[in-house]
């Protein structure tokens, strides 16, 4: 876990703004070179994405996001494809995908 990711995990959890090294959150969205990477819905649902980048470092913020928040789950690549493990599940995933990681409340 970098010090830069902990630090926007954090700050997003609680819905405060922060800003390091390339990522900044205003506390409902978190961004990483401009691309929206995560986002907390007013329901209080958070989905994760890659953006289209499969890359260490989005991966890395969206694993120390989950850390946070306390969610089981992450992302990681094998033989350059990219995957979302829940639990014992792994799903393949397109890079594009929106990842629910915290549900919202149910009306």
């Amino acid at each position: 876990m970098r010090k830069e990711s902990l630090k926007i995990a954090r700050a997003f959890a609680a819905g405060k703004a922060a800003t390091a090294a390339r990522t900044h959150t205003d506390g409902n969205a978190i961004y990483l070179h401009g691309n929206r990477i995560a986002q907390r819905e007013a329901d209080g649902a958070v989905w994760v994405t890659l953006a289209g980048w499969g890359t260490v470092t989005t991966r890395e913020r969206l694993n120390t996001l989950c850390n946070v928040l306390g969610v089981p789950h992450g992302f990681f690549q094998r033989n350059h494809e990219q995957y979302w493990q829940a639990g014992d599940a792994v799903f393949s995933i397109d890079p594009r995908d929106r990842v629910e990681i915290v549900k919202g409340a149910q009306a």
